[in-house]
């Protein structure tokens, strides 16, 4: 197994390349899991895995975890759990019947925590996969909900050799501006509404209702710009395309003064864009304080995607947040949440 480092990302970032996975133990894989928690991007080149396979070594770190189905349940406490069963329900509302139905379609897999990232239609134009084909603008994934899922494993598996995925850390920002700036940047509140289209132009209106009950499903959402990811590292929650302005500032002012900071945050020296040479290729990205696009051609692309916790190689509990009430309230969200869903091993704060 050979690591080296991630061109761009700042300080963050790693290769691994000759990584051998039907040989390699438990621990060995556990300790890629905490040495990624440092760098926050991890890229393993010219794997093997299918959707299984990676479903089998990622939950090693982690459980799968979507926060729709926390939302769900607590709207419809009896359900359980299957779509169908959902479908067939009077007392569910329509919008939230056709959002299953969008969900069921993308999911690889008995576990329904793997989904098809794709352009694909079936045979009756239904979507296969989460997006529209095309290019993905820098987003974080459940980035308006405060009780965000926090590591995103993405499986590079067919048809990507004309296409990117890149990633933006912005810990080194954080850390480099002045100590006045920084000390605004830790007060700052950001409030977060969906808006359609916003991240995957030409998104169906199924695939728009999934980014709608998964990225920002709460209506001016309030969440803390700075925070910190499992691993303990500092940086900024500004998914751009979620983000409308800053609490306690107009609107023109909050304009003016994201648009400054989304500007020093895009520079190069932040950002890496991983053209894939051949597909196999597993990307490994932290979701909390890092944002993630698409460039390139995407058709007759298909990527598997896992959305986890980092339950297995984190120290303790992890809580983003340092600042009140923001804190309190994620502990007793994330608490109901992990309840509902009924999540076993979860390191409860």
């Amino acid at each position: 197994m050979k690591i080296s480092k991630i061109p761009g990302l700042g300080r963050f970032g790693i290769f691994i390349d000759d990584l051998n996975f039907e040989n390699i133990t438990k621990e060995e894989w556990l300790e890629i899991g905490k040495l990624h928690l440092e760098n926050l991007v991890t890229i393993i080149r010219n794997t093997n895995l299918n959707a299984e396979s990676m479903y089998q070594f990622m939950s090693q770190w982690g459980g799968g975890r979507y926060s729709y189905n926390a939302i769900a349940l607590e709207k419809y406490p009896n359900w359980d759990g299957k779509i169908l069963s959902a479908l067939e329900d009077p007392n569910w509302d329509l919008e939230d019947k056709e959002m299953l139905k969008a969900l069921a379609n993308v999911c690889e897999g008995k576990q329904n925590t793997t989904m098809r990232v794709s352009g694909k239609k079936d045979e009756h134009g239904n979507a296969l996969g989460m997006f529209a084909e095309g290019e993905l603008l820098w987003h974080s994934n459940e980035s308006g909900n405060s009780i965000f899922t926090p590591g995103v494993a993405l499986l590079a598996y067919q048809g990507t050799t004309n296409s990117s995925t890149g990633f933006l850390t912005t810990a080194d920002y954080y850390e480099n501006v002045s100590e006045s700036f920084r000390s605004e940047l830790d007060e700052m509140v950001l409030i977060h509404n969906f808006t359609a289209g916003k991240i995957n132009p030409g998104l169906r209106a199924d695939q728009d209702l999934m980014m709608y009950k998964n990225m920002a499903p709460y209506p001016d959402a309030e969440i803390p710009m700075v925070i910190k990811s499992p691993g303990g590292i500092t940086g900024l929650h500004y998914s751009f395309n979620t983000v409308t302005h800053i609490k306690g500032m107009s609107k023109k002012d909050s304009t003016l003064l994201l648009d400054k900071i989304r500007k020093d945050l895009t520079k190069d020296e932040y950002i890496y864009d991983h053209w894939y040479e051949h597909d196999g290729d597993l990307c490994i990205f932290d979701n909390s304080i890092t944002q993630h696009r698409r460039l390139g051609n995407t058709d007759n692309r298909l990527c598997y995607r896992y959305q986890f916790d980092y339950t297995y190689v984190q120290d303790g509990p992890y809580v983003p947040y340092n600042n009140e009430p923001y804190r309190s309230e994620y502990i007793e969200k994330i608490n109901k949440a992990v309840n509902l869903l009924k999540i076993s091993d979860f390191k409860l704060p």
